[in-house]
C-alpha cells in the first residue's frame, strides 16, 4: 500500500487525518511542520505528501517548493483554510488542494486521484 507524510502543525487534525488514511490501508509517517516534514521524506520516501500551508516553524509554501526539488515526482495535497494559500501553492507545486474543513470522502478522493494520476515511483 503506498505511503503518505502528512505535515500538519494542528495537533488534533494530524492524527485523526493518519487514523482516515490508516483505516484505507495506507502506511503513514506524521510530522508537526515543513522541516520535520522534509527530513521524514528523506528517511522514508512518501508516495504521496500531504500538507497544511500555514505553520509554525518552516510553513507549507517552503516545504512544498524544497519537496519539489527533492521529489519531483511525488504528488502533493495542500490543505488550508485560506483558498488565496491553496491558489498559491498550486502555483508553486501542490498537484492539488482540498480547503479546510473537508470530508473523509473529498481525502480520500483526492488522495487516489493524485495516486491514479501516475506518478512514477509507483510505476517503477
Amino acid at each position: 500500500m503506498p505511503h503518505v507524510l502528512i505535515i500538519e502543525d494542528d495537533e488534533d487534525l494530524r492524527p485523526m487525518l493518519a487514523a482516515v488514511l490508516r483505516s484505507e490501508g495506507f502506511s503513514v509517517s506524521e510530522a508537526a511542520d515543513g522541516a520535520a516534514g522534509l527530513a521524514s521524506a528523506a528517511i522514508c520516501t512518501p508516495d504521496i505528501v500531504i500538507t497544511d500551508i500555514v505553520m509554525e516553524g518552516m510553513e507549507g509554501i517552503a516545504a512544498i517548493m524544497a519537496l519539489r526539488r527533492k521529489l519531483q515526482g511525488v504528488p502533493i495535497l495542500a490543505i488550508s483554510g485560506n483558498a488565496l494559500y491553496l491558489a498559491n501553492s498550486r502555483k508553486l507545486g501542490a498537484d492539488t488542494t482540498l480547503l479546510k474543513p473537508f470530508t473523509r470522502g473529498a481525502l480520500l478522493d483526492a488522495v487516489a486521484r493524485l495516486l491514479a494520476s501516475g506518478s512514477p515511483l509507483l510505476h517503477a
